[in-house]
């Protein structure tokens, strides 16, 4: 016998089932053929040395990156971080917070490079990277960018940033002087001859001010310019970059909206006197831009309010500088170090006792290529902080690295 009721929910289920699939149609048949291409691409290049290349000529496709897992041991002072952060060490010292042992591989990533080249307006680039350092570990956004003529738009290292001016590390936060973000932006880069290329950029304004009713914390209206002239030369480089900002923060007392302008210099470089060693220094200075200032970008130094003149703010005065040096044992084995340091100047009616003032850091490495692709390493961490009143703290980490590339 025809029961109504059943029929009834079989055909709504058929329906969603169908209205489920019309919707998604176009996303699985685009996802299919992308399966279908690189399945075909893969098995057409296994011979090849690098199976994760595609290259048909017009297009080029590289999968890359790596696994990483990172064992770490703080003692004599520790840091609640993966990240070597010095100016988050607890000032003054406490008794709970002198140790800590940790895994880590949240640093493995991935990435997308696709380089189309046309006729007419050469080499089209677009790049996609993320890694699992998002909260909790939660796969996130690395960089996002498409570049063409020069110009290049979405979301990658700031123009402030010079990858190739301090020694390697195991840890990925770095030296604590250097400038080390990712912000979207759009920029252009040129060539001024055959060794010298400059940029100027407009990027995404970022600041972390420091709130004392009635100053308080609003949106940033005017972008970043950063911009830079650099030569590089087969024994090395030299990058001289500037950036220029506006801060805004709001007075709630009277309802008001301030800016203040900020304004930085940084000179950085490399260079190999002879073929095993490698020398890096970089420096900056300026008022405002302690987003540009690797441990001072944890803080909220950016503006400071004036405590004897409640509703007023302005942007302190900041310097970093730091020296490394690569040692190539051999062709599979060589030695790093650095030593840096970040420093507030001291801001009369605006910092207090108790407020950050200064923090150093140290690191030695050891790198290990065993094999191609397969990297090991070992490294040692110190690093210092100080507040106003010259009440310091110390953390100390010992760490090991195993990374696999692909």
């Amino acid at each position: 016998m025809f029961n109504n009721e059943n029929f009834l929910q079989k055909y709504t289920i058929l329906m969603n089932i169908i209205s489920y699939f019309c919707r998604n149609f176009f996303i699985m048949r685009n996802n299919i053929l992308i399966l279908l291409i690189i399945s075909t691409q893969f098995l057409s290049a296994q011979d090849n040395k690098t199976p994760f290349t595609f290259d048909n000529g017009t297009t080029r496709v590289k999968v890359a990156g790596y696994v990483q897992n990172v064992m770490a041991s703080d003692f004599g002072g520790a840091i609640n971080n993966h990240d070597f952060v010095v100016s988050s060490l607890s000032v003054p010292e406490s008794w709970d917070q002198q140790s800590r042992f940790a895994f880590d591989a949240s640093a493995s990533r991935i990435s997308l490079d696709v380089v189309h080249k046309t006729a007419s307006i050469g080499d089209i680039k677009f790049f996609i990277e993320t890694d699992f350092k998002g909260a909790s570990n939660v796969l996130r956004l690395r960089q996002a960018y498409i570049a063409v003529l020069g110009i290049i738009a979405g979301q990658t290292w700031t123009f402030m940033y010079d990858a190739d001016a301090t020694a390697p590390t195991i840890d990925i936060q770095g030296v604590n002087s250097r400038t080390f973000f990712r912000t979207p932006l759009v920029g252009y880069t040129g060539k001024l001859g055959e060794r010298i290329s400059a940029g100027i950029s407009a990027e995404m304004p970022n600041a972390r001010i420091t709130t004392s009713a009635p100053v308080t914390s609003v949106t940033q209206t005017i972008p970043d310019i950063p911009a830079f002239i650099q030569y590089k030369s087969g024994k090395g480089h030299l990058k001289l970059a500037g950036v220029f900002r506006t801060v805004s923060y709001g007075n709630s007392a009277q309802e008001k909206m301030k800016t203040r302008s900020g304004l930085g210099v940084q000179l950085s470089g490399s260079i190999k006197p002879v073929p095993a060693i490698s020398i890096f220094g970089q420096g900056i200075y300026g008022k405002g831009i302690a987003r540009y200032i690797n441990d001072l970008a944890a803080l909220s130094l950016d503006l400071l309010p004036e405590y004897d003149n409640p509703g007023n703010a302005d942007v302190p005065a900041m310097f970093g500088a730091s020296v490394g040096v690569r040692a190539d044992i051999s062709k599979k084995i060589y030695l790093t170090s650095n030593f840096s340091m970040a420093q507030l100047d001291k801001f009369e009616g605006y910092t207090r006792e108790s407020d950050y003032r200064n923090s150093k850091y140290f690191s030695a490495s050891l790198f290990w290529r065993a094999w191609q692709n397969l990297l090991f390493a070992t490294e040692y961490l110190y690093g210092y902080r100080q507040n106003m009143n010259s009440v310091s703290g110390n953390g100390n980490r010992i760490q090991a690295m195993l990374r696999y590339s692909f």
